[in-house]
C-alpha cells in the first residue's frame, strides 16, 4: 500500500469489467491534486478509463447561490478519481500507480535536498540576506510544491526540457530546473513497469487468478422451450441443449 493513495477493494461493475473508487489522503489539498495528476496520466498507459468523481456541496441551497453567498451546487473531487477496465489491467495500473507515486515523491524529496544544499553554499549569501528561519521554511514548502508540479508534467514525456539553473536567481524561484536535474540523474520514472507480485495480490483482491482468461466464443447452453400435448392440454418444458444442438433443432423447427 501506500502513503499517497487508498486503495478500496476493488468490486466488479459489470461482467469482466472491475471498477475501484481511489483516494489521495495527503494533508494539503494541493498536493492531494498533484497525485490526482499521476493517477489520471497512468490511465491511458495502462488501457483503463478514469474519471473524476462529482462532489455535492452540502452549503448549497437556490436561496445561497443566488442571493446569500453564492455557494455553487458542487464540482470536480479531485480528492478522488474512479478507475475501471478489465481486471488484468487495472491490477497492473494499480501496482504501477503506487510504485510511480512513491517514485515523484522521492524525486521532489531530492529536490528539497538540493535546495538545502544550495542553502548552506556561499552562492546563496547574496539571496538569504533578507530571509530568517521563518520565511525559509515558507521557501523551502513552496519549492517542493513547485518541483512536485514540474515532475508530474513530466510524466510521459521523452526528455524534459529547459533552462538550467541561473546563479543571479535565489534557487526558490527555479524549482523546474532543479526537477529536471533530478529527473535526468534518476533516468526519468517508467510507467509501465508494475510488479508482478503486486499484480497478483490485486487480481486476489478482485478474487481473480492471476493467469486465468476469461473463456471466450458461443455460450455453453442456451435454453429451447418447446411444447408438449398431455391429455389434450399443452405442456410448457424447458431444456438446456448446447449451442451447436439448439441450433440445428431451431432449423428443424423452422
Amino acid at each position: 500500500m501506500s502513503a499517497y493513495v487508498e486503495i478500496p477493494r476493488p468490486f466488479e461493475s459489470a461482467p469482466g469489467r472491475f471498477e475501484v473508487e481511489l483516494r489521495f489522503p495527503a494533508g494539503v489539498k494541493r498536493r492531494a491534486v498533484q497525485h490526482h495528476h499521476v493517477a489520471w496520466a497512468l490511465a491511458d498507459v495502462h488501457g483503463v478509463e478514469a474519471r473524476t468523481p462529482y462532489r455535492v456541496n452540502t452549503r448549497w441551497s437556490v436561496y445561497e447561490e443566488n442571493w446569500g453567498n453564492g455557494e455553487r451546487h458542487g464540482g470536480l473531487d479531485y480528492r478522488g478519481l474512479t478507475v475501471q477496465g478489465p481486471p488484468r489491467a487495472l491490477a497492473g495500473y494499480l501496482a504501477a500507480l503506487v510504485r510511480v507515486l512513491d517514485a515523484v515523491e522521492s524525486l521532489a524529496t531530492r529536490a528539497v535536498r538540493v535546495f538545502g544544499a544550495w542553502r548552506r553554499s556561499g552562492a546563496a549569501g547574496a539571496h538569504l540576506e533578507y530571509e530568517d528561519a521563518g520565511t525559509l521554511r515558507v521557501r523551502q514548502r513552496e519549492f517542493r510544491t513547485d518541483a512536485l508540479t514540474a515532475l508530474v508534467g513530466m510524466l510521459g514525456t521523452s526528455g524534459p526540457g529547459g533552462a538550467g539553473r541561473d546563479v543571479s536567481r535565489p534557487l526558490w524561484e527555479q524549482a523546474r530546473a532543479v526537477a529536471v536535474e533530478v529527473w535526468a540523474e534518476a533516468g526519468g520514472v517508467d510507467l509501465v513497469e508494475a510488479p508482478e507480485g503486486d499484480v497478483a495480490a490485486y487480481l486476489a483482491r478482485m478474487g481473480v487468478v492471476a493467469g486465468a482468461v476469461a473463456p471466450v466464443g458461443p455460450r455453453p447452453a442456451v435454453a429451447v422451450v418447446r411444447s408438449v400435448p398431455a391429455a389434450g392440454e399443452v405442456d410448457w418444458q424447458m431444456e438446456l441443449f448446447p449451442q451447436d444442438v439448439a441450433e440445428r433443432l431451431y432449423a428443424v423447427a423452422a
